[in-house]
């Protein structure tokens, strides 16, 4: 990764792969989670729940300059009740739906 996309670079995580960072230290026994401004080697973090969990075998931290990735919202949540499925216990259910875009904006 370019240093210009460093500067500005946060990590991305889950909260599984969050506590078990908070564990691990350097060399020297410190902490490499500041846990007094929840950032790693100087560095925010951001939890999301959409990130992959450490042991399942992907990419479970990203790091780097998101400010010019784009999320657009192409189509605004629709919801729709389901009372056939639901119906014998006297219940409704309902289905969400929202669909959205991505778009890096400088390479």
């Amino acid at each position: 990764m370019e240093a210009k996309y460093r500067s500005k670079g946060t990590w991305l995580m889950n909260d599984e792969t969050a506590m078990t960072l908070r564990k691990l230290n350097d060399d020297n026994g410190n902490y490499l989670w500041n846990p007094n401004s929840d950032n790693i080697i100087r560095k925010n973090v951001v939890i999301s729940e959409f990130m992959p969990n450490a042991g399942s075998g992907k990419q479970p931290v990203a790091f780097g300059d998101f400010s010019y990735y784009w999320v657009i919202d192409r189509r605004p949540v629709t919801m729709r009740p389901i009372v056939v499925r639901f119906a014998i216990n006297d219940q409704i259910g309902y289905i969400a739906y929202e669909f959205l875009d991505v778009k890096l904006v400088l390479q």
